[in-house]
């Protein structure tokens, strides 16, 4: 994939994204399509609902310019498209009925296991798995198991981040960044054409929604994000790359898969629904030692940069070092984290989070 073809993806991609919101902003005023105040909310006044709205109509239309562009270039990507575009379709519509009117937890697990099933059977999944410093094992009937597994997990990924202004969107321009810096150097090709137009969309995005945002991205929206990041996972196997290229870009995922760990072993020890919301996520207890929501989404985007910094040092230099200063990192993140747990009160206001 050239970088010219690349450019113009992610140039159609921001222009349409300024455009759109822009017009999402206005529609979702218009015909009350808002998140309203409330006293489990943040923002004081009603703020549309239709960032993913703005993103599924600005991935697609950037795609389908380079196709329109560089037929050749993406031809391979081509068997995949309906496969793709249906489990994209899915999470997006499931995510928007939950903006509206809210739907049960399982109801959306079950539309998240429904997309990584659509993957599945257009050929993208895990198997065979690769395991750093072991080699492959060949998975069998368990792989669609992992690879829908996989896909659900990383699908509500960036929805559990999402609850402050810009933090999503912010952390995932990072992530999309470092998969694209990490994917180049792999040399991985026709799979960075969703991470081109998420490049171009972001930013865009971010214009209208950082603090004080003037739109948020929705279920639809931050489920639709790690949508996007799992596909870009598996489609990187496909043509066998090595291994390393399916891993190392999800440590730019560190801050929103760390959130997945911390809130699941933390409901399960404390015997509560780990698909119940709650105000315990980290960027809560950040709030609650006093940290304002600017600096907070600061400390979760200097995060992500830090992991991304991890991701790209593996490349370049011995991965058993990087692994090792790596868990290092992540016994001090943790020991923070414990210290924030411990000595900060039991109760606090309710910041807006994400669901499941």
């Amino acid at each position: 994939m050239s970088a010219q073809l690349a450019i113009i993806i992610a140039v159609v991609s921001f222009l349409l994204g300024l455009v759109l919101i822009p017009s999402l902003i206005k529609v979702g005023h218009r015909f009350q399509l808002l998140d309203f105040p409330g006293k489990h909310k943040r923002h004081d006044k009603p703020i549309p609902l239709l960032g993913g709205t703005g993103l599924f109509f600005t991935v697609w239309p950037a795609i389908g310019v380079g196709y329109a562009v560089a037929p050749n270039a993406l031809a391979d990507l081509s068997p995949l498209l309906p496969y793709l575009f249906g489990g994209a379709l899915l999470i997006y519509v499931t995510g928007l009925v939950d903006d509206l009117r809210p739907i049960s937890a399982w109801l959306k697990l079950a539309a998240q296991a429904a997309a990584g099933m659509v993957l599945f059977a257009g050929g993208m999944k895990i198997d065979p798995l690769s395991i750093p410093f072991y080699g492959q094992v060949d998975l069998g009937a368990v792989s669609i198991l992992l690879s829908v597994l996989w896909v659900v997990g990383l699908t509500n990924s960036i929805n559990l981040i999402d609850g402050l202004d810009g933090l999503a969107a912010g952390v995932s321009l990072v992530a999309v960044i470092t998969v694209t810096i990490v994917g180049s150097l792999y040399q991985i090709g026709v799979a960075l054409v969703f991470a081109y137009a998420l490049i171009g969309f972001l930013p865009a995005f971010l214009i209208f929604n950082h603090y004080p945002a003037r739109i948020f991205l929705g279920d639809s929206g931050s489920l639709q994000l790690g949508y996007y990041f799992a596909v870009l996972s598996l489609m990187v196997p496909i043509k066998s790359y090595t291994a390393a290229a399916l891993y190392l870009p999800l440590l730019a995922l560190g801050v929103p898969l760390l959130e997945i760990a911390v809130s699941t072993v933390r409901r399960v020890a404390a015997g509560k629904n780990v698909m119940r919301a709650d105000r315990r996520h980290l960027f809560h207890y950040l709030s609650m030692a006093g940290l304002s929501p600017r600096q907070v989404v600061w400390v979760f985007w200097s995060l992500s940069v830090l992991f991304g910094g991890f991701a790209l040092a593996m490349f370049f230099w011995d991965r058993i070092l990087v692994l090792t200063v790596l868990v290092l990192f992540m016994v001090v993140i943790f020991g923070r984290f414990y210290i924030f747990m411990t000595s900060l009160p039991r109760s606090g206001k309710h910041r807006r989070g994400a669901g499941l």
